[in-house]
């Protein structure tokens, strides 16, 4: 795996910047894969924002091939393993 990049704690709005960014770096870099941690929404008084978002968020880039939740050890549902298209 490339890199990784933790969501935790940041607003829907600079978490969906960051994620931007980061796909765009690991683009860049000719990653094929990273990892990317956005938790369970636990805590969240509103739910799994950040989830729902990088879900979204995934699905709809165009730099991304596919992508799955991680195995427990790395994260589980709380983070997801992204495939990345070649740039």
């Amino acid at each position: 795996m490339g890199a990784e990049l933790d969501l935790h704690s940041m607003t829907t709005e600079t978490a969906f910047t960051a994620l931007m960014e980061f796909i765009d770096y690991a683009q860049s870099m000719s990653m094929e894969s990273v990892r990317v941690i956005h938790g369970k929404g636990l805590r969240s008084t509103n739910g799994p924002r950040l989830k729902l978002m990088t879900q979204q968020l995934l699905r709809e880039h165009p730099g991304v091939l596919a992508y799955t939740s991680c195995k427990p050890a790395d994260g589980g549902a709380g983070a997801v393993v992204v495939l990345l298209k070649s740039s």
